[in-house]
């Protein structure tokens, strides 16, 4: 997913971000392919990441949390109750972030740099879902509690939880076909669902950014973003998913309307963004239609809309929300927001199912801490991944894509 673009909130390895020939700009780089460049790092798109990966672990976390401390103030708020949106952010943000670093690189029909594109992709993250999945194994074979406590439900639409932990489920979710089946087989790792869309996004990307490089009217790619949003939320709506995050292939439709969005704005900042006021605009009109739908739930489906374009504004790097979430602290979670995204939920599962039925002995502040300590593995494990695994992954990724050299292409023009 987007969650595991690099620092920059562009990809390291990626050619460097285009601008169609057709600018003047275009013709002095492309006279001198010697000169190095250096790729404009867009840091807000990192930072936000790590927020993005915050919030979903709080919508995970906080109702249980506050339930075992009989506090009940904040476990239904709207924000909380909202956090499974922000995996529809990631998808915006990682076909946004696609689209800058790798989107001219299929101006023209060739198979070469698809093959680099899905190498470079898949080897990115494919290693750190099955090192995660091969590593609940042995917990879930000496703990047979665990998994009888796993498929407990007391509602009939979550019947589908009977089956988890089977090995058919494992075979599913290790080759990431959750998002691509209507079967429910069993969930092993919870958030692999949504790189298993993420997947599907990058197999479709090639003929997608070919679709858009034609395209150079701001005014229909927006529209084009608009309307894929617009999509998604009416097929949601129409399936009774628009108020819950769905998995399977309406995950896959998610992903979609959310992909396709952000590719259209990349391209808008690939062409140039607007002007520095322009880009205020959206970043500004994203955030408050957000805050706009978190006060007003009803209207939260529509809060899509305001991800596309706060993201689009944040990549003309812009503004005082930009320098906030350019921060360090910002970047650092951003940095490990993958891994950490990728392994909070089953550590708290294993957490719930030991702790919960001790709570009411703990008492508040042994509870508090145990709840701390598992936050602070989850952050460990997050830092350890991503140094030694994600990292090193891009390392490869990087190798085995060398043979495929990216045209030297002009970067695009972004507001100052």
């Amino acid at each position: 997913m987007l969650k595991n673009d690099v620092m920059a909130g562009t990809s390291m390895d990626a050619p460097p971000l285009l601008q169609d020939p057709a600018y003047p700009a275009a013709t002095a780089v492309m006279a001198d392919a010697a000169v190095p460049f250096v790729r404009p790092v867009i840091p807000a798109l990192t930072g936000i990441r790590g927020v993005a990966a915050a919030w979903v672990a709080i919508h995970h976390l906080l109702p249980p949390l506050c339930a075992s401390i009989g506090l009940h103030a904040l476990d239904h708020s709207s924000v909380v109750a909202n956090g499974f949106r922000a995996v529809d952010l990631f998808f915006i943000l990682s076909g946004l972030i696609l689209m800058l670093t790798h989107g001219n690189d299929f101006a023209a029909r060739d198979m070469m740099m698809v093959r680099r594109f899905l190498m470079l992709r898949l080897v990115r993250v494919v290693p750190l879902h099955v090192l995660i999945m091969l590593a609940i194994v042995p917990f879930v074979l000496l703990q047979p509690d665990f998994v009888r406590w796993s498929r407990v439900y007391t509602s009939p639409e979550y019947a589908y939880r009977q089956y988890d932990f089977s090995w058919p489920g494992f075979i599913q979710s290790l080759f990431l076909l959750q998002a691509l089946t209507v079967a429910k087989l069993g969930m092993w790792n919870g958030p692999s669902w949504s790189l298993s869309a993420e997947v599907l996004g990058y197999f479709l990307f090639p003929a997608l950014a070919w679709s858009l490089s034609g395209m150079r009217r701001k005014s229909l790619l927006h529209l084009l973003a608009a309307v894929a949003l617009a999509a998604e939320c009416g097929i949601l709506a129409v399936a009774h998913h628009a108020y819950n995050g769905p998995s399977g292939p309406m995950g896959s439709i998610r992903m979609l309307g959310g992909f396709v969005a952000g590719m259209a704005l990349g391209r808008v900042v690939m062409l140039g963004g607007g002007s520095a006021r322009a880009a205020t605009i959206m970043t500004s009109g994203g955030a408050l239609l957000v805050m706009l739908t978190l006060i007003l739930p009803v209207l939260s489906p529509i809060m899509v809309f305001g991800f596309a374009w706060l993201l689009c504004g944040l990549a003309c790097r812009t503004g005082l929300l930009a320098r906030l979430l350019g921060c360090r602290p910002a970047l650092w979670l951003g940095a490990i927001s993958f891994p950490f995204y990728m392994v909070h939920f089953f550590l708290f599962k294993v957490f719930e199912w030991y702790f919960a039925p001790r709570f009411a002995q703990m008492g508040s502040v042994v509870t508090l801490a145990a709840w701390a300590v598992l936050i602070g593995i989850m952050l460990a494990l997050g830092v350890t991944l991503h140094r030694w695994v994600e990292r090193p992954c891009h390392r490869l990724a990087r190798r085995l894509a060398a043979g495929h050299v990216a045209p030297i292409m002009p970067p695009p023009v972004l507001p100052a």
